[in-house]
């Protein structure tokens, strides 16, 4: 029998703001009062958190969908429709998106959620939480706004279940994909192959050995990749023979174990572009140069990093002979001599030859600073085997001195010929 004599409880008033737009109360039972439109608020639960904002197009059509039934039904209480929200969210930078922002509102909150996932800035500091959220978040998806995955700089937390579970989570909207520095093993790969939009990947900073056949058989499907770095500390090159590399391919980075059965045999693909040797101990020169006659006049940039051990000192003498559409080139001194510029090694063109940057790259090793001397570019210059080249970035170790009188000409003929200049490198 209830207590007649206790007094009544009572709720003191107050307002409750919803995302800014009128007030609710607790009189009369709690009910809210007609100027209040709830089921505005409830109406956001219909946008879905998994849908990626890969583009500022794809934001303006898909809310475009959602702004019948997300709009107020108040008429004009909401000053901008959510097309323009999520247009401007999506142009801000994440670190300008502080918690306040997502906080906000529920629609708020389901406009800035993929751009926060949409390219995750990742450290050691951060990345087990990253995982934890992926991994447990399932019922909204959050893992699918993940388009953009760059994981170089993970070293010791970067564990191959992790890196193996994230690929396989955030592998249907992923277009970009960095490798992390330690661990990538057999279950990462096997992941990669679920990664069928993948445009991007770079394996380049693995230190962990990499089985190159198991990288051969996850690629092999990929119809828009466009760029790829192979590991630098694969050892074994085998089942190169039934690869079949993605017609797409833009950018190649050969390093690692490459051998040269490998590089004599494949039939790369002629949409390469760039081409990178970086650390090949294997390659030797009749390699490159097999590469080279097969797509050198389809390179607009090629590119020789230290160390390659099997090259001599002039190993790279012959480049402009096979590659005659260049735009950038980067040459270590360590591989190259003087008369890589001689008139001797460069072949006639019915057009001006189209190099505008060279690159001088050097180890320091004792003896190589006496290879090329700025005059050697100079008389290439003036004798019309370059006429296209602006920019010349060397390296300091090369020992120039920039207040030399070689060094002054190089740069004259640079201001006269295309307003280029000499840059030096530290």
């Amino acid at each position: 029998m209830a207590n007649k004599r206790r007094p009544k409880k009572v709720k003191p008033p107050y307002r409750k703001y919803v995302g800014g737009v009128g007030f609710s109360h607790t009189r009369d039972g709690g009910q809210p009062s007609s100027e209040n439109d709830l089921s505005y608020i409830e109406q956001f639960d219909q946008l879905e958190v998994g849908t990626p904002f890969q583009s500022s197009h794809h934001t303006e059509s898909y809310l475009q969908e959602h702004s019948a039934d997300l709009s107020p039904s108040g008429g004009d209480k909401m000053k901008l429709p959510l097309e323009l929200f999520a247009l401007i969210i999506f142009m801000m930078d994440t670190d300008d998106i502080k918690l306040n922002v997502v906080l906000v509102c529920r629609a708020w909150y389901l406009i800035c959620i993929p751009r926060l996932y949409h390219t995750p800035k990742l450290a050691s500091r951060n990345f087990i939480k990253f995982v934890e959220t992926v991994l447990a978040d399932r019922k909204r998806k959050t893992c699918e706004n993940v388009v953009h995955l760059d994981l170089s700089p993970i070293i010791q937390s970067g564990k191959n279940s992790y890196v193996s579970k994230i690929l396989r989570r955030c592998s249907k909207n992923l277009i970009s994909f960095t490798a992390p520095q330690t661990s990538f093993g057999i279950a990462p790969l096997i992941s990669l192959k679920s990664c069928q939009n993948l445009r991007y990947l770079d394996l380049g900073l693995v230190s962990e050995t990499v089985n190159l056949k198991e990288l051969f058989l996850a690629i092999q499907n990929f119809q828009a990749l466009t760029h790829l770095s192979f590991p630098r500390s694969s050892i074994e090159c085998k089942g190169y023979r039934d690869f079949q590399w993605p017609p797409n391919l833009q950018y190649l980075k050969l390093s690692g174990g490459i051998s040269n059965e490998f590089v004599q045999e494949t039939v790369f693909p002629n949409t390469i572009k760039i081409l990178e040797f970086s650390f090949c101990p294997q390659i030797n020169e009749h390699s490159i140069y097999t590469v080279l006659a097969k797509i050198g006049d389809n390179l607009k940039q090629l590119y020789f990093h230290y160390p390659m051990p099997a090259l001599k000192d002039n190993s790279l003498d012959h480049v402009f002979r096979y590659c005659s559409n260049l735009k950038v080139l980067q040459l270590m001194i360590d591989y190259c001599t003087k008369w890589v510029f001689c008139e001797y090694f460069f072949t006639s063109l019915p057009y001006p030859r189209p190099l505008r940057t060279l690159i001088l790259e050097c180890s320091g090793h004792l003896g190589q600073t006496f290879k090329i001397h700025p005059d050697d570019i100079t008389i290439a210059l003036c004798e019309g085997r370059l006429p296209c080249l602006k920019t010349v970035r060397i390296s300091s170790r090369l020992g120039w001195d920039s207040h030399s009188d070689d060094v002054g000409d190089l740069v004259s003929s640079l201001e006269e010929e295309n307003e280029g200049s000499l840059y030096v490198t530290y």
